[in-house]
């Protein structure tokens, strides 16, 4: 019977290099993996695992790629095992770059799916140096790691096989480690979109525009705990049953402004498992303003004093009723005129409800090309 105690932190989704629009969220992320160093150290935790985009591109900046490989230095230094899986932001090849140097350091990095399935399995041992757990350490999954599709598949078949295709890849490795970790608790990670998961702005579609969501029945049963990436506001699609997403550590988009941002503890002890959320300390607060300029005017005068410990980001959406170049310049000196301790405006935009906008009066309105839908 499995007695000794093992501590893993959940965490995703760190998007190192990210810009909120023009601004950069360098600052954040550096006082997040202050605050996760220190609980690690503080909780005594075995293992952290890292479910997916730990950049947010594909080619990160030196700044972006000093700033990984700092972290990755204070971890080694706290004796905790650290297991990072690819997400659909990250470039596999780069990851896995320093792979073979890194893992004397006990850090396991996976990029892209392996042709062994069994290179995705990592022991998490007890103070005994017993194995206590094992990590099914799976990254995001390509459609290239999948079947091919036919011709002449449509595009309903086509969106079950890639559903099918990663839950066989999720039961394998349930087989594979029942074979070889007998009565040993498991674990899998993954950077996926569960069925009844709920997106925010920032997040990129994967698999066919989301569509191939993974239902939760279907993924395998032995597995105690799915700890995902992917979605950034932390949830769990089964009401924290198995599967969980710590969502983003800092809050990306303004549509995350309200996310009480979060790290996951799994504790497995004498055959149980226990589950804790630890909310992660608000670096900046997000405001967003809607409203006519008269309406958001009143509003940027009303904001309580803000003492924290970074400056709190401001987006403002005008709406007015009729068509007025005059309303777009005043909101242009409204933006410009506003000063405030602690506070900044960095995007502005306004909209007219009785004109439809075409492409020139939408950058005219202060939306960049990276914000428009296709469609438009």
């Amino acid at each position: 019977m499995f007695q000794m105690s093992i501590k893993i932190l959940h965490t995703s989704d760190l998007h190192i290099g990210k810009r909120l629009y023009e601004m950069e969220l360098a600052e954040d992320q550096e006082l997040y993996f202050g605050w996760l160093t220190s609980l690690i150290e503080t909780e005594k935790i075995d293992a952290l695992i890292i479910s997916g985009d730990i950049f947010d591109v594909a080619n990160p900046s030196g700044e972006s790629r000093k700033m990984y490989y700092d972290l990755l230095d204070k971890l080694s230094r706290l004796k905790c095992k650290v297991i990072i899986t690819g997400g659909n932001h990250d470039s596999p090849s780069m990851l896995e770059a320093p792979g073979e140097l890194l893992k004397e350091l006990d850090i396991h990095v996976t990029g892209g799916l392996p042709e062994n399935l069994t290179d995705l399995l990592v022991e998490v041992k007890g103070k005994d140096n017993e194995t206590g757990l094992v990590i099914a350490s799976v990254p995001f999954i390509r459609d290239a790691d999948l079947k091919r599709h036919t011709p002449d598949e449509t595009y309903e078949d086509r969106l079950e096989s890639i559903r099918a295709g990663i839950i066989k890849i999720y039961s394998d490795l349930a087989i594979l480690c029942e074979k070889l970790y007998p009565g040993i608790p498991a674990l899998a990670m993954g950077h996926l979109y569960v069925q009844g998961g709920s997106l925010s702005e920032s997040e990129r579609d994967i698999q066919v525009g989301n569509l191939a969501a993974i239902e939760t029945a279907r993924l395998p049963s032995y597995f105690q705990i799915y700890a995902l990436g992917h979605l950034h506001s932390p949830q769990s699609p089964d009401g924290g049953r198995r599967i969980i997403y710590s969502g983003s550590p800092v809050k990306l988009s303004f549509s995350e402004r309200e996310n009480a941002s979060r790290v996951i503890m799994y504790q497995f002890s004498g055959g149980k498992m226990t589950i804790s959320s630890i909310n992660v300390p608000p670096a900046r607060k997000l405001i967003k303003l809607t409203g006519t300029i008269s309406r958001i005017r009143e509003e940027l005068d009303r904001l309580p004093a803000d003492n924290g410990s970074l400056t709190s980001l401001i987006e403002l959406d005008a709406v007015e009723e009729n068509e007025d170049p005059a309303k777009r310049n005043e909101l242009e000196i409204l933006t410009g005129e506003f000063s405030r301790e602690n506070f900044g405006i960095i995007k502005s935009k306004i909209r007219f409800l009785n004109r439809t906008t075409g492409t020139a009066d939408l950058y005219d309105a202060g939306t960049g090309i990276e914000e428009l839908e296709p469609s438009e």
